[in-house]
């Protein structure tokens, strides 16, 4: 193989290589520039609903269980949730002037 050609093939795999930097750039720019659309539309994507759904209703015992261990292992953290919640809740923890 003559050198010229060798160069020829590095200078096409850099100019691909650059290429596709250019490339994830230009997706990533775009994300970012719509990024706020993107995540409301996978927040209510029927599909990934369905998907979830089943993936829930496959392991639900696996999620009580780790629930369960959760909250014997971490009874103040749990307190405080239960705390928090029956604040917001209640009268007490609301805005004097009702603006929920």
């Amino acid at each position: 193989m003559p050198i010229g050609y060798a160069n020829m093939g590095g200078r096409a795999l850099l100019n691909s290589l650059s290429q596709n930097q250019k490339i994830k750039s230009q997706k990533r720019d775009w994300y970012h520039r719509n990024k706020e659309k993107v995540l409301e539309q996978q927040r209510s994507s029927e599909s990934k609903v369905k998907s979830q759904r089943e993936w829930y209703q496959n392991n639900k015992e696996l999620c009580i269980d780790r629930a369960r261990k959760w909250t014997e292992n971490n009874p103040t953290a749990r307190k405080l949730i239960v705390q928090r919640y029956t604040l917001k809740k209640s009268s007490i923890g609301r805005w004097s002037n009702d603006s929920d």
